[in-house]
């Protein structure tokens, strides 16, 4: 089983009102945590980082088509990962290329109430909150982004469902892959990197 990783690092920050992943964290910046993760466990020549390794893309959906055709053609399961959630863990990304499924993703119970714009609500206990990473069979993903069907897309389980009819595999984890969204956040990577360093 030959493995690929792509990290999305290319995102502009338009929420964060900076580019977040180049964001200093204790003396790197953020991108290069998973990156540097992601070497130790694949080797340089199994990653590709968009927006550093290579150009990204108008959208999210155009830096992983990027990233995709830039991996070996020999690529059988790939990691998608996002450099904005930097304390990703060794155990979690073992978990997912070990995972038999041709789609899968980590996901954590909603605990707030969802309501729609029109002011419906939704039971929250029927829902997840999907994360990233996320794996994938590598060549069923890309034939799915070849098929130049998808533009823009903010989650690559929905690509495997809505072109092969693949429903993703949910893994169930911690709130270490808390994402890098807003100023202030890095307040709470901080917290998880302190618990993470005192194990």
């Amino acid at each position: 089983m030959k493995y690929g990783a792509v990290l999305l690092a290319a995102g502009k920050g338009n929420r964060y009102h900076d580019v977040k992943q180049d964001i200093e964290f204790h003396g790197k910046p953020i991108w290069k945590y998973p990156h540097d993760l992601l070497l130790s466990i694949l080797g340089k020549e199994n990653v590709v980082a968009v927006g550093k390794d290579i150009e990204g893309g108008e959208t999210r959906t155009g830096s992983v088509l990027n990233g995709l055709k830039a991996l070996s053609e020999d690529t059988d399961r790939v990691i998608i990962v996002e450099a904005a959630r930097p304390m990703l863990t060794r155990e979690q990304v073992l978990e997912l290329l070990e995972d038999e499924h041709p789609s899968v993703s980590f996901v954590r119970p909603l605990v707030n109430t969802v309501i729609y714009r029109d002011g419906r609500y939704l039971n929250r206990n029927e829902l997840y909150d999907l994360l990233t990473p996320q794996a994938f069979d590598y060549k069923l993903l890309l034939e799915a982004y070849l098929s130049g069907r998808f533009s823009d897309v903010t989650d690559d389980t929905r690509i495997m469902f809505e072109y092969h009819s693949v429903k993703p595999h949910f893994i169930e984890t911690g709130s270490n892959l808390f994402k890098v969204t807003y100023p202030g956040d890095l307040e709470i990577i901080e917290a998880i990197y302190r618990a993470q360093q005192n194990k």
